[in-house]
């Protein structure tokens, strides 16, 4: 792996409120058909989704903007019992995913947000039905605890946006989620910003939302404990810089940093960097100009691992789809980065 030392160029911030680092990252995307072992999981037109929500309560605009847009691109959406229901209970969420799940008529999951609440949800699933259904989970944020479920039982599932995919993307942004879910991989070339590591590195694609993340650690859907190669995904929204710090000290201190075999982190989405915060840098060295600057500096400049960041996927404007739990290679050069999966 070839050692760089990282680019010490920084970011723009904002005292008030630090920018979405990543929406204005030049990115080239080109498609090739999966031949993969998991080709049987992608989707053809007429295929039968599920749609729920077990995470957060959505709205019924959410709900019918995901129905028709599935339908529109070619599905047969069938919405779970308790999607929207204001009095449902978690044992209703827990029902209308144990559906989507057993039904033999259904050939993925797709979820309309996110939110708060997959982890209380994933605690009472039985075992071994995320295995039996082997069926594609799709969604973001929240929903991090499910990708990280969906990895340790060995599946793929795809990080990308729910109810946004058919109201507010970009349309190349959504079209590549059309097209990931029908298996036509992406391979996204971005060029860096100021902070990067240069190297090359393969291993599983795991992560999602840094908050949600840290919350599976060390239980059941713990996909950091496969004892496989990982390459590690991570993006936030409206925490502070503290918590972001904090979250990755809980990461450090477990080993995941370490086990790594490359980063990619994504959009870090309204992070404060006010002078009154407890971690803002000025007795690390000079205050952090950004958050990359801040996991540049505290975490990753001592790690002998590539490491791409601003990669325009999480909660910022764009949100480009990602397949966890699959084999990913990331390069990163002292000019741009690139994923491509295997």
């Amino acid at each position: 792996m070839e050692k760089q030392t990282e680019n010490t160029g920084r970011e723009p911030g904002n005292t008030a409120a630090e920018r979405s680092e990543g929406i204005d990252t030049p990115c080239e995307v080109q498609f090739a058909q999966y031949t993969g072992p998991w080709r049987d999981q992608f989707l053809s037109k007429g295929d039968r989704i599920a749609v729920i929500s077990p995470s957060a309560l959505p709205s019924r605009e959410q709900v019918d903007a995901v129905v028709n847009g599935l339908r529109e691109w070619g599905y047969i959406p069938v919405e779970g019992k308790d999607v929207c229901e204001e009095v449902r209970t978690l044992e209703d969420c827990l029902e209308d995913l144990k559906w989507a799940l057993e039904d033999s008529s259904v050939k993925a999951v797709f979820c309309v947000r996110g939110g708060y609440g997959a982890s209380e949800v994933m605690d009472l699933l039985p075992e071994g039905l995320i295995e039996s259904a082997r069926k594609l989970i799709i969604g973001y944020s929240d929903i991090t605890v499910y990708h990280a479920a969906w990895t340790a039982a060995g599946l793929p599932s795809v990080h990308s946006s729910m109810s946004a995919a058919f109201t507010d993307l970009p349309e190349a942004n959504a079209e590549a989620v059309k097209k990931l879910l029908q298996g036509e991989i992406p391979t996204y070339t971005c060029k860096n910003g100021s902070y990067y590591r240069t190297g090359k590195a393969e291993g599983i694609l795991i992560g999602g939302n840094l908050s949600t993340f840290t919350a599976t650690l060390n239980t059941a859907y713990d996909c950091t404990a496969k004892g496989v190669p990982y390459i590690l995904f991570l993006e936030d929204v409206g925490e502070n810089l503290q918590h972001i710090h904090r979250y990755l000290t809980l990461l450090k201190h477990f080993g995941v940093l370490d086990r790594a075999s490359g980063f990619i982190f994504g959009e870090w989405v309204g992070i404060p960097l006010l002078d009154g915060d407890d971690i803002n840098g000025s007795s690390r060295g000079g205050a952090y100009q950004s958050t990359a600057d801040m996991i540049t500096r505290e975490f990753t400049g001592s790690l002998e691992i590539p490491a791409a960041f601003n990669f325009p996927a999480g909660h910022g404007e764009v949100n480009w789809p990602l397949l966890m739990g699959v084999k990913a290679r990331l390069t990163v050069t002292e000019d741009s980065y690139s994923i491509e999966w295997k």
